[in-house]
């Protein structure tokens, strides 16, 4: 059963109860909640001591349907020259799942090793193998790659949660978050970090004949340090960099409020882009009450509080796993990964070959078969970033999909 997130549904409450003009409580209808199936997702983070790279790796269902903290019985790992998993392995291990602890976070599992840096120095790919007990004695693997470069052996610090003590896993932080900055061969350098200002568009639709706006080069508004043990506290949106003098540089992205979370009013009127008319989003942008605009509109949509209820769920629940999922050097609603996430849900397949990714949604009885492919842009920022392959043909799949949103219509 999907596990709806405790900001999402008081949003749904304050959103639903408050429409209409009715100054009371309206009963709202039962909702009906289908079976999802799991998502496991994989992130880590490195940083190299003593001539090896240390690897925190973090899995979780973003669906929230299967605890794999509880179901993860082993990971094994290996290396090898490539992606394909038929060549020679160069070095590898198994790991039972560690007992659970009390600072384990319900649902995610956590695991650490390290590899010597001799396999780093070349270009190879690591292999994961997250094992699930099934029924019975049956097992299913879950599969995910890292590439191996050298760049990420200049890595020698780590930042961490300063409530938790846990790595930071995402590429992202919100404003009332603290880091820990954690230095691992030489505790007396400081890290450098720069701060960007930045202004980011959502993604062009797929069938787009524009140009995407070509990245700009962006000047530090300013540098700071952190020695080991210090506690940073990001108040200000925007890109920080982090040891830019590396040859693996990488970012944080700091938004405000819950982030990845869609809470605030202007968070909801955002993503409603992608399916809304020039002339719509002025008007729902230039509303004196941002709230009421939201409600209106899916309400006019849904046509019901229940039908406007379950796609509002449904919408800013998407925009949130694009949140977690593909943000960047931007926030993940707004990557091409994000858009297409947002308007066709979860894709049927995927596959990673290389610096690709291809997603395809098979033919059912209300959509036909589409496939779309992104390829990763390289970024001194991010290693998250994808831009999709545009066409024209996908014109009519876009235009379809959008127009079942605007009929209520949220079995896409």
């Amino acid at each position: 059963m999907m596990r709806l997130h405790t900001p999402l549904a008081a949003l749904l409450m304050l959103l639903l109860v408050s429409a209409c003009g009715s100054p009371g409580v309206s009963r709202l209808q039962p909702v009906v909640v289908r079976a999802v199936a799991p998502e496991i997702s994989m992130k880590y983070n490195f940083y190299e001591n003593n001539d090896s790279l240390h690897f925190l790796i973090k899995f979780e269902d973003e669906q929230g349907v299967m605890d794999v903290l509880q179901s993860a019985t082993a990971m094994e790992y290996f290396v090898r020259p490539g992606l394909d998993e038929r060549t020679q392995v160069l070095a590898g291990d198994s790991l039972i799942k560690p007992h659970r602890k009390l600072s384990d976070v319900e649902g995610q599992l956590q695991m650490s090793f390290s590899i010597p840096a001799q396999f780093v120095r070349e270009p190879n790919v690591l292999h994961l193998r997250l094992w699930h007990a099934l029924v019975g004695q049956e097992r299913m693997a879950v599969r995910f790659t890292i590439p191996l470069e050298p760049g990420m052996l200049e890595k020698q610090y780590l930042l961490v949660k300063a409530n938790t003590g846990h790595p930071l896993f995402n590429e992202y932080v919100n404003t009332s978050e603290k880091l820990v900055v954690q230095q691992h061969s030489d505790s007396t350098k400081q890290l450098e970090v720069q701060y960007f200002k930045t202004e980011f568009s959502p993604a062009l639709p797929p069938m787009s004949e524009r140009q995407e706006a070509q990245p700009r080069t962006l000047t530090a508004d300013s540098t700071f340090y952190f020695a080991a043990g210090d506690t940073a506290l990001f108040q200000k949106e925007g890109l920080y960099l982090f040891n830019p003098a590396s040859d693996f540089s990488r970012g944080v992205l700091v938004q405000k409020w819950a982030f990845p979370q869609v809470t605030m009013a202007q968070e909801l009127l955002q993503p409603l882009i992608y399916v809304t008319t020039s002339s719509e989003r002025e008007k729902l942008f230039n509303a004196r009450n941002a709230k009421e605009a939201v409600d209106d509109f899916w309400l006019k949509v849904g046509g019901s509080k229940a039908a406007a209820r379950d796609l509002i769920r449904t919408y800013y629940g998407r925009v949130e796993t694009a949140n977690k999922l593909f943000t960047s050097h931007k926030p993940g609603w707004t990557t091409d990964r994000g858009m297409i996430y947002i308007i066709y849900g979860r894709p049927s397949n995927v596959s990673n070959v290389g610096k690709t990714i291809t997603w395809i949604y098979r033919e059912s009885e209300t959509s036909p078969y589409v496939k779309f492919v992104f390829n990763k842009k390289e970024n001194n920022f991010t290693e998250n970033h994808y831009e999709l392959v545009r066409l024209r043909e996908y014109e009519d799949s876009w235009y379809s999909t959008v127009a079942k949103w605007r009929a209520g219509i949220t079995e896409i």
